[in-house]
């Protein structure tokens, strides 16, 4: 599994020396620059409204990441290190990808409003989503018919195409008389010898020959008259019999077959593109995921630590199982952050009360109500998981 936190920490006007103080207490995590630019902050009524909206579209753009690879994965079969070689944002690995990553200005022109650069994204995502969806239809509606020429081709005799079976010395057809063929189950083969002739009037005694047989069912064909054909279809149903409803005819066979082969042709061109396309278009998904994760470092800074923005945003991926550990340090040396006022806010919209004995003016200790804020800390912090492409995942 694979870890990132975007962090951001207040830069008191020395970003350097932000950075080197993460960088003190995160031990061996792997840390880096996430430069952010300048955006138009507006109305703080702005921001907070913003501030829930891209916590749903990360969320939603995470479960797109998640589907664009459940896909890639089941339309190639290419296991997890196959599908990391050739899933790239920008020309580059995911990892790589997130580590370096700048905003993309000339998709995402950082010079417009906070709510226009997030209806820019929304709709780019939009677009791929309703893509995703047609694509996927239009593959599923021809995989179905793909099935359904496979099974004629390889079902039992009950239901696979006649046609290359039955051969045209098998067939009787005149004015009066006409031969079927019957699917009778492995197990009736004696009951049909000794009762077709009684299933109804009119079948031609001693009629009836083996044509081919499979593990489930032994085919058979009769003759007998036309005018009898649905009468003894319902009495053979009735003993377990299947009358598969067949006629000899050179150009329907022709037909089938071509049609067959541009099913498989059609099958093979729409894996290809979509295929193509889940390529092409994971980079944007991806992009489009982790700008709206730097929108949020932005916005929830601006929120938490005010105006004019003084903040340093940093990318640290730490050690697995050395995440908790780190994460506490860090909230502990970022304490301070932690004012009576901004606790008790986060408090309230928890459902708890500050505890009356601590005045509005003293240091709030963040411990007390660890069981309500285990997921918040003192500084701005989202988890980046990159879980998708796992080596050990299935």
């Amino acid at each position: 599994m694979t870890l990132y936190w975007l962090l951001s920490v207040p830069a008191h006007g020395d970003g350097h020396a932000a950075w080197r103080d993460v960088k003190s207490r995160v031990g061996d995590s792997e840390i880096y620059d996430f430069t952010l630019p300048m955006f138009k902050i507006g109305t703080l009524d702005t921001l907070v409204r913003l501030s829930d909206e891209l916590a749903k579209y990360d969320s939603s753009y995470e479960n797109t990441t998640a589907k664009f690879i459940d896909t890639l994965r089941s339309l190639t079969g290419m296991d997890n290190a196959g599908l990391a070689s050739i899933l790239l944002v920008e020309d580059k690995p995911v990892d790589q990808y997130i580590r370096t990553f700048s905003w993309n200005n000339a998709k995402f022109r950082s010079d417009k409003a906070l709510p226009e650069i997030v209806a820019h994204i929304a709709d780019s995502m939009g677009a791929i989503d309703a893509a995703l969806k047609t694509k996927l239809t239009q593959y599923n509606a021809i995989k179905n018919s793909l099935a359904t020429v496979k099974r004629k081709q390889t079902g039992n005799l009950s239901v696979r195409s006649l046609n290359g079976i039955v051969k045209r010395e098998d067939c009787v057809e005149s004015e009066y008389l006409r031969t079927v063929f019957v699917a009778v189950p492995s197990s009736l083969t004696r009951e049909w010898a000794s009762c077709y002739e009684r299933l109804t009037d009119m079948v031609v005694p001693r009629s009836s020959r083996q044509i081919a047989t499979d593990s489930e069912y032994t085919l058979y064909s009769a003759v007998l008259f036309k005018r009898v054909l649905d009468e003894f279809a319902n009495k053979a149903r009735d003993a377990r019999f299947i009358v598969r409803d067949y006629v000899y005819d050179e150009a329907a066979m022709e037909r089938d077959r071509v049609l067959a082969s541009e099913i498989v042709e059609q099958e093979e061109e729409l894996l290809d593109n979509i295929t193509e396309w889940l390529r092409g278009s994971f980079g944007d998904v991806i992009s489009a995921w982790i700008h709206i994760k730097a929108l949020r470092v932005f916005v929830e800074s601006v929120l938490r630590y005010g105006i004019p923005p003084d903040f340093s945003p940093i990318l640290v991926k730490p050690p697995l199982r050395q995440a908790a550990r780190i994460k506490q340090q860090l909230c502990d040396f970022y304490a301070y952050l932690e004012t009576s006022s901004r606790a008790s806010e986060r408090a309230t919209l928890a459902g708890k009360t500050k505890p009356k004995h601590v005045a509005d003016d003293s240091a709030f200790d963040m411990h007390e109500f660890s069981n309500v804020l285990s997921d918040y800390t003192p500084f701005v912090l989202f988890d980046i998981p990159w879980t998708f492409l796992d080596a050990d995942q299935v």
